[in-house]
This record gives structure tokens, C-alpha cells and sequence, in this order.
């Protein structure tokens, strides 16, 4: 099917919950293409404002007064449940719905695909990805699971032969995506609400996303992980596979790392072509941002990109919001906004934070997300916070069911309880400028974490600050 004839088919489209990030830019490619598009929202969003400003109608509230006879196809999420008042009004009127992920593969069908799956770091390693493609004039259509500065969007339409997209593990979705590329970062126990508990389910689904790819494409495993190497090991006499990490082991990886306040630095080596790409600069902290860029590198050496481009595209790849986004500075005090919601991130993003300043003070200010990933990773959540000075942990951000005995109170006992003595209770978001202000001096660094509303706070942070 061409984005023409699906123009044809679906006239008009709606959204239920519009305003998330991966069906937000879903939204504004249909829209692109010329399908009239609207959705609805429980809440108010920058991205909900940003649909807006592209003339897209957002209604706020799940109501089947939004439901009119002139929709053609509805698209939910899997969190949307069959007693939404719109689900049950688009089943009355016959209208026919599909998930985010059946829509974006149909997108994906008409294009060859790039997907990037794994529990952390698909985001960035995706933007990366675009904007590789982009400096090598391929103008790729980009779906991705946040803004990307480059574009200042997340999303692209793109009139080039591929598309890149982010992929969603949470529900199994990134199997049903037509990938000619894949990448797989790293695998761990997430999201097991869906999965049952059952981690070897989890591993299964991605074991099937790297069969499924074609043997003229590209599977890109990043085997520092014990788990991706898992799956290495049972399919490495594949020809279309190459590994990437910082063991030497690796086809391709990083030595002579260095951090600096410009970013980091570090040689690329990939090995079947005897090549040393020295000193690459990436204007982005950390060591799993490095590991993000030589999936990039990977997929650049698969492309036969030179040497030049790489550098380009690195240099002029500016991150992903809300990816340790410095939202300010205040009195020497800098604030970063990070969406890292998992053990694994936090411990990832306040690494990069000691690296970027040494002896001073890193403040972690942690809105735990959803009480069923809380309940499943507790001991890990609690040992998540070794890099941090100070640990401020706001109530836990709601994602459906409430769970007995898991609580701020709870994940504070557990973080004093593994060792960390400096934990502060975050009662109201208004009193977190004066906690900030009291506890920090000059060259600290305040990180806030999570992937609920906690972003607001860190980008109202400086002005409230200022104003103390």
C-alpha cells in the first residue's frame, strides 16, 4: 500500500491518548501524509500543544462525544482498556481500530525499515540513527519516542527509501515491525506486568525481532550485555550480524574514552575493515551514550559511510529531550532533566553526572513511575543511588492500579536501608526549589529522574530558583 492509497483508505483518524510521545508521532505523519487527523488525551501536554500548533484537534478527556460518524479508523495503545467510553462509542459505530503498533507497521511496510529495540537507550540511539542518515542526504521518514533537537520534533516524513523508528518492548509490538535493520541495545526484566513476570518470555520476543531479520540487512547486538549475548551465541554464524561494545571482543568498539564538559571522546574501532576512526567527539556524556553511538557506527559501516560523515553527523547530533537535558543554571547549580524510570537508567544517568562533576555534589530528585515496576525492581531501585549525595524521592507517579505496602514511605525505608543515609521526602513539589537551594552550593549538579510529570518540575525548576 502507498502512503497515497492509505490516505484514501482513512480519511479522517483519532487517537486515543494522542498525547504520548510514540502516538503523537505517528499523528503527525499521518497528518503529513493528508489524512485528517484528532485525538483525545486525559491531560494537557507540551506535546498535546505541539499537535495543536500543526492544526490537529485534541480533545481533553476519554468522552465518546468525541466519536463522530466520519472516522474511519481508531488507534489505541494497549493501555487503553475496553471500557474507555471511546473504544466502546467506536464498537457502537462499527469504526474499525488497530494498536500504535499495527499502525506504525503499516507506515513501516512502505518504506525498509531501521527499528532500535531494547530495555534502555532506544531513544537516543535512535535520533542518533536519523540524523546519520540525514547528514548522508538520505532524507529517512524518523518515528521516534521523543523530541529530537536535531529536528526539534519526533517525528519526520521523510521522502528517502527508510524509515527509523524506535521500537516498544513494553507490549511485544516491536515483533510486528518490518525491519531490514535492527539493532537490540541491551535486554532486562522490564515491564514484566505484561509479560507475566516471565523474564524468558521477555527474551524470547527479542529473540524472534533478530530472527525475523532479512540476511541481506543488519542486526546490530550490543554484547557487552549478558543477554544480548545470549541470543549472539545461539545465532552468530549469521552473516548479517556485528556486535558492538566496549570489550575489544566486539566488531566494533570504543577505547581512549575521556569525559569532558563538551561531551565525550573516544576512538572507534571497527575491526573487519582495520579501521580507527581516533578522537570522535560526541557532545553528549556518558559511557552509555557511547555505546548508543557505535550502534550508530555500526549501521554507518553497514551503509559504507566514510569516516567524515560519521564525524559530521556526531558532531552535529544535539541529543533528545528530556536525555540529561540541562534545563538551567542557577548560582553555579546546574539542573538536568533525565527520563530514566529504571534501575539500570537512573544508575546510567547519575554515572554520567559524578563523571561530569567529580568532586562536587550530584542531587538525584526521583519520582518513582508506576507502582508495578516499583513492586517488581524494588531491590534494585534501591541500590540505584550510589552516585548520589542526596536523594529526594517524590510520591510514586501513577500508572494504573495502586498496590498495597508499595509507597514513598516504602522506597525511602528500602534506599536507607541499603546503605544510603542522605534520603529526603519530597511532600509537595512546592517545596522542592527550597530543598534544592539549602542543599546545594556552586558546581553541583540537581538531576531529576523519572518519566512521569517530574519533567515539568525540573524545567520550572531554575525560575523558581531564581525567584528565592
Amino acid at each position: 500500500m502507498s502512503f497515497q492509497k492509505l490516505a484514501k483508505q482513512f480519511k479522517k483518524v483519532h487517537f486515543i491518548g494522542i498525547g504520548g510521545i510514540g502516538m503523537s508521532a505517528i499523528a503527525n505523519i499521518l497528518s503529513d501524509i493528508g489524512i485528517l487527523v484528532q485525538g483525545s488525551d486525559l491531560n494537557d501536554s507540551k506535546n498535546i500543544e505541539n499537535l495543536k500548533k500543526r492544526g490537529i484537534k485534541c480533545f481533553i478527556g476519554h468522552n465518546s462525544a468525541n466519536i463522530d460518524q466520519n472516522i474511519d479508523l481508531i488507534v489505541t495503545t494497549s493501555i487503553i482498556k475496553d471500557n474507555n467510553p471511546e473504544i466502546i462509542a467506536s464498537k457502537n459505530n462499527n469504526i474499525k481500530i488497530i494498536s500504535r503498533a499495527d499502525m506504525l507497521a503499516n507506515i513501516m511496510s512502505m518504506k525498509r525499515g531501521i527499528t532500535v529495540a531494547g530495555t534502555h537507550g532506544k531513544t537516543s540511539t535512535t535520533a542518533m540513527i536519523a540524523v546519520l542518515l540525514e547528514e548522508a542526504q538520505k532524507d529517512p521518514m524518523v518515528i521516534n519516542g521523543g523530541v529530537i533537537n536535531y529536528y526539534n520534533s519526533n517525528a519526520k516524513m521523510g521522502n528517502g527509501d527508510y524509515v527509523v523508528a524506535e521500537s516498544d518492548e513494553s507490549d511485544a509490538s516491536f515483533v510486528k515491525l518490518p525491519s531490514f535493520i535492527g539493532v537490540i541495545n541491551n535486554i532486562e526484566a522490564e515491564h514484566l506486568d505484561f509479560y507475566g513476570g516471565d523474564f524468558s518470555l521477555v527474551k524470547k520476543y527479542y529473540m524472534q525481532y533478530a530472527a525475523q531479520i532479512p540476511k541481506d540487512g543488519l542486526l546490530a547486538l550490543g554484547t557487552d550485555d549478558i543477554e544480548v549475548k545470549n541470543i549472539y551465541n545461539q545465532i552468530k554464524d549469521q552473516d548479517n550480524i556485528t556486535t558492538f561494545g566496549l570489550d575489544e571482543n566486539s566488531d566494533i568498539f570504543a577505547k581512549n574514552i575521556s569525559f569532558s564538559p563538551l561531551g565525550a571522546k573516544f576512538d572507534a574501532v571497527i575491526k573487519k575493515k582495520n579501521l580507527i576512526i581516533k578522537e570522535l567527539s560526541l557532545p553528549l556524556y556518558g559511557y552509555h551514550n557511547i555505546l548508543n553511538s557505535l550502534s550508530a557506527i555500526a549501521i554507518a559501516n553497514y551503509f559504507n559511510f566514510s569516516e567524515n560523515l560519521i564525524r559530521q553527523a556526531f558532531s552535529k547530533f544535539a541529543g533528545v529531550k528530556k536525555r540529561f537535558t540541562k534545563t538551567g543554571e542557577v548560582n553555579g547549580v546546574t539542573i538536568i532533566d533525565d527520563y530514566a524510570h529504571h534501575p539500570t537508567e537512573i544508575k546510567t544517568t547519575l554515572r554520567a553526572a559524578r563523571d561530569l562533576v567529580k568532586n562536587n555534589k550530584v542531587i538525584t530528585v526521583f519520582q518513582p513511575h508506576k507502582h508495578s515496576r516499583v513492586k517488581d525492581l524494588f531491590s534494585e531501585f534501591c541500590h540505584s543511588f550510589n552516585d548520589a549525595d542526596i536523594v529526594i524521592v517524590a510520591d510514586i507517579f501513577k500508572v494504573g492500579q495502586e498496590i498495597k505496602n508499595i509507597n514513598q514511605e516504602v522506597i525511602i525505608d528500602g534506599i536507607i536501608n541499603s546503605g544510603h543515609k542522605n534520603v529526603i521526602k519530597l511532600n509537595n513539589k512546592k517545596d522542592l526549589a527550597n530543598i534544592i537551594k539549602a542543599s546545594s552550593n556552586k558546581g553541583d549538579v540537581v538531576v531529576c529522574v523519572g518519566a512521569g510529570s517530574i519533567s515539568g518540575w525540573a524545567n520550572e525548576l531554575p525560575d523558581k530558583l531564581k525567584n528565592l
